[in-house]
């Protein structure tokens, strides 16, 4: 359990309200969906890397929102491979979630 994880389960209990959520507190997302770009990192082989922006969501798999926000751009960069690589992505071996900063 991370310490996001066990925070939130703490809150859950101190509350007394096992009801309120699974693993993490629901979320609006905000992010832009063309942010995503794709590398090749040893050991990893070709990972796409999507920006989660300013989106206060967990970064989790495990959360409903995160793993369809994860699947609808997981198809536009399979769509943008092809068209910039000229041979189809099928399934890419790793998706790393992160927050890119710039000033």
């Amino acid at each position: 359990m991370t310490s996001f994880e066990n925070y939130f389960a703490s809150l859950k209990k101190i509350l007394g309200r096992d009801d309120l959520y699974d693993i993490w507190p629901d979320f609006e997302p905000e992010y832009d969906e063309r942010e995503f770009a794709w590398t090749n990192l040893k050991g990893l082989g070709e990972t796409l890397l999507l920006n989660c922006g300013q989106c206060d969501g967990p970064s989790d798999m495990r959360h409903e929102r995160c793993r369809a926000c994860v699947s609808r751009r997981e198809e536009l960069a399979k769509n943008t491979y092809r068209q910039v690589v000229g041979r189809p992505m099928e399934k890419w071996p790793t998706i790393i979630l992160c927050r890119i900063h710039t000033e």
